[in-house]
C-alpha cells in the first residue's frame, strides 16, 4: 500500500510516518507534502496512491482547494487539530478524520476500513464521498446524506427527507415515500449540517424540511406535513418559523 501524507507541520508528519510503519511494514510512503501547491504539483506528475492522509489546515490554505484543482481518486483520511463545524460535516457524511495528536488505534481502524474497499475509485460509496468533499471545497450544499449502520453506508437524497424526529438515543428519518430510517446520530448533529439546506428545528424533538409543510394550526400550535403527520411547534419557534415560510 502506498500512502501520501499532506501535512505542513514536520513533527506531525514524522509522527504519522512512524505510526504507519509501526502498523504495517509494507506501507510505502509515496511522499510528504507541506502545501496545496506542492500537492497539486505532485498529483500532476505521479500516480495516485492507495491512501492519502491530509491535514485540513495547510500553510497556504485549507486542503479542500486541492479538490477544486485535482480530481482525487484515492481514499482520504483527514487529520486536524480542530474539531470544527467542517469536521462534523465530514464525519456525518462518512469520510474518515482523525484529531491530532493522532491516536494509533484510531489510525489502525481507519486503515482497516480503507483496506476493505476492493476498488476504491470505482465504488459507489467512494464516488459519493468525492462528490461530497468537492461540494464542501466549492461551498456548495451537499445533495446526499450518508446514513451509517454496522454493515454499510447508505446515501439518501436530502431533498427526499421530510423530517427528523428524536427518539431517546436515536433519530428517526422520515422519507417522502413513507419509509423510515433509524440512526444513532443525534438530532443536533443533523441540525448542524442541514439548517442551511431548508430544514428548521421547530421543537426539541422535531427537525423538519420546510418544503413539506402543508398547514399551521394556531389553536394547537402544530404543523401538518404533506404526508399527513402532525408536528408540535414550540412557542418560541413560531415567529422564526413563520419568517422562514414567508408567512405573516
Amino acid at each position: 500500500m502506498k500512502a501520501l501524507i499532506i501535512e505542513d507541520e514536520l513533527p506531525a508528519a514524522e509522527r504519522l510516518v512512524k505510526l504507519l510503519n509501526s502498523l504495517d511494514e509494507t506501507i510505502e510512503i509515496a511522499g510528504v507534502l507541506p502545501s496545496i501547491e506542492k500537492a497539486v504539483q505532485w498529483f500532476g506528475n505521479n500516480d495516485f496512491p492507495d491512501i492519502i492522509l491530509m491535514d485540513i489546515e495547510l500553510s497556504d490554505g485549507r486542503c479542500f482547494e486541492i479538490f477544486n484543482r485535482i480530481q482525487i481518486s484515492s481514499p482520504v483520511i483527514f487529520t486536524t487539530a480542530y474539531d470544527q463545524f467542517a469536521i462534523k460535516a465530514i464525519k456525518l457524511n462518512a469520510l474518515d478524520y482523525l484529531l491530532k495528536p493522532i491516536d494509533k488505534t484510531e489510525l489502525e481502524e481507519a486503515l482497516a476500513k480503507i483496506k476493505k474497499i476492493p476498488e476504491r475509485n470505482e465504488t459507489p460509496k467512494f464516488a459519493a464521498l468525492v462528490e461530497y468533499i468537492t461540494n464542501v471545497a466549492q461551498n456548495r450544499k451537499p445533495k446526499k446524506l450518508a446514513i451509517k449502520d454496522a454493515q454499510s453506508t447508505r446515501f439518501i437524497e436530502i431533498s427526499n427527507i421530510t423530517r427528523f424526529q428524536a427518539d431517546s438515543n436515536y433519530t428517526i428519518i422520515y422519507m417522502d415515500d413513507g419509509s423510515k430510517i433509524i440512526t444513532t446520530r443525534t438530532l443536533k448533529e443533523y441540525e448542524d449540517i442541514l439548517t442551511d439546506s431548508g430544514f428548521f428545528r421547530v421543537h426539541n424533538a422535531h427537525f423538519i424540511n420546510l418544503n413539506y409543510v402543508e398547514k399551521f394550526y394556531k389553536d394547537s400550535n402544530t404543523i401538518e406535513m404533506k404526508d399527513g403527520s402532525s408536528i408540535d411547534v414550540s412557542r418560541s419557534k413560531k415567529k422564526e418559523l413563520f419568517a422562514k415560510l414567508g408567512a405573516n
